[in-house]
């Protein structure tokens, strides 16, 4: 008899004060399960209403397993230091609800998801759209990634 495993997979998309996610499920093909953007007004508060929000699509979703982009460093060190915070309260909070959490750097998800580690964002939603069979990811390009990221993280080993 053959069974097949299903596994909920979280991509995460840090941000300051918007955050992607895409949650899908792995079984014999991929299929999309949720996605959008966690929205939040910045600073300690922001960080705090971050994992509040996270902590409610984790609990919906429970996944199993989550990938999150890597900082992209930028001449920017006060945007960058934010996005490492926030990338801080999303770890944070993934392993406090026992989530592995796997990390990619940008281009290695634009290379896996269309092929060219330089692809701008129009080509990621697009190549988004052709794997999980939709029409368009409505909203900030934010989502689009986050779903890259859990496409990307869908392809690793999960035991």
């Amino acid at each position: 008899m053959f069974i097949t495993t299903k596994v909920t997979i979280l991509g995460i998309d840090p941000g300051t004060t918007r955050t992607g996610y895409g949650v899908i499920e792995k079984g014999k093909r991929l299929k999309l399960l949720s996605y959008g953007v966690i929205e939040t007004h910045g600073g300690q508060e922001g960080l705090v209403e971050l994992d509040k929000k996270l902590t409610g699509v984790i609990k919906k979703y429970r996944p199993r397993i989550a990938g999150v982009e890597k900082l992209y460093f930028s001449k920017n060190k006060k945007t960058a230091i934010a996005v490492a915070q926030a990338r801080g309260v999303i770890i944070l909070s993934l392993n406090r609800h026992k989530v592995d959490a796997m990390e990619f750097d940008p281009t290695n998800i634009k290379s896996f998801v269309t092929g060219n580690g330089r692809s701008d964002k129009r080509t990621v939603a697009k190549f988004v759209c052709l794997t999980l069979g939709l029409r368009e990811v409505n909203g900030p390009d934010d989502a689009a990634d986050a779903l890259a990221v859990a496409i990307r993280t869908s392809f690793e080993k999960i035991d």
